[in-house]
């Protein structure tokens, strides 16, 4: 593996770089990420609870935030959570 800050060849079980000094984090050895992504029928289910119901996605996708596989996905569904719940809201409101 190699250091992400200088370059420098680092041994496997190297904590802390010889060359510049800075820690050596999992991510940089190439190691995935904890955890795993939601699967695609997962995510069309959060997708389609979200449609009718935001919170869903609001909960989902902020608990997703938490785990490095699912930012991405987390983000989406936050995304389309917050515009159904603006939508509802002009419903609600007759706009």
């Amino acid at each position: 593996m190699f250091c992400r800050y200088c370059g420098k060849e680092l041994k496997d079980t190297a904590t802390v770089c010889t060359a510049c000094g800075k820690p050596v984090d999992a991510l940089s050895s190439g190691a995935a990420p904890k955890g795993s992504r939601w699967s695609f029928s997962e995510m069309v289910g959060l997708i389609g609870a979200t449609l009718f119901i935001p919170p869903v996605g609001i909960v989902m996708g902020l608990l997703g935030l938490r785990n490095e596989a699912k930012k991405v996905q987390a983000a989406i569904l936050l995304t389309i959570s917050v515009f159904m719940s603006l939508v509802m809201l002009a419903v609600v409101l007759g706009l």
